[in-house]
């Protein structure tokens, strides 16, 4: 899956890799329960709903895409901590080169073993892995995560507060 980026990021999405569906269509997000487009229109990042085949176009709203680990599989459980670890080097190479003002991490599951830490509450991190960027923890957009879609949205809205 390749990754989503250009010059004049604001945000950049890391997630924990691509899932099965998003690996066979070539789009991130791209499974039928994911909320994620949802999400980044409802929190005012985007001016419309994106599809997961217009991932691409999110650059022209500032919005960048990555994961820890490239490879496709059912389900970040298939995944070791050791392997999403090992993605954190490369994410600060991408942060170096394009400069967000956030790293979004799209689950807990995801920042934690890339900052190595052992936990880590939902927002702004009180530090950052990569400065001067912001750090923020958001819930998962996957439809298997229990939290509420307005849940969810609370913090998505906090990327576009800090952004604005």
């Amino acid at each position: 899956m390749p990754d989503i980026l250009a010059p004049g990021l604001r945000v950049l999405f890391v997630g924990f890799n691509p899932g099965t569906r998003s690996g066979q269509l070539g789009h991130n997000y791209a499974g039928p329960g994911n909320q994620f487009w949802r999400l980044l229109h409802a929190a005012g990042l985007t001016p419309r709903l994106l599809r997961p085949e217009e991932d691409r176009s999110m650059v022209q709203w500032g919005l960048g895409s990555t994961n820890l680990v490239a490879r496709a599989t059912p389900g970040a459980a298939d995944l070791t901590r050791a392997e999403l670890a090992a993605g954190a080097p490369r994410i600060g190479r991408i942060v170096a080169q394009y400069r967000p003002k956030v790293v979004a991490y799209t689950g807990k599951g995801v920042y934690l073993p890339a900052s190595g830490r052992d936990r880590a509450g939902w927002g702004a991190q009180p530090d950052s892995l990569f400065p001067p960027a912001v750090d923020v923890v958001l819930p998962s957009p996957s439809g298997l995560a229990r939290l509420p879609f307005e849940e969810k949205l609370r913090w998505y809205r906090v990327v576009a507060e800090l952004i604005a």
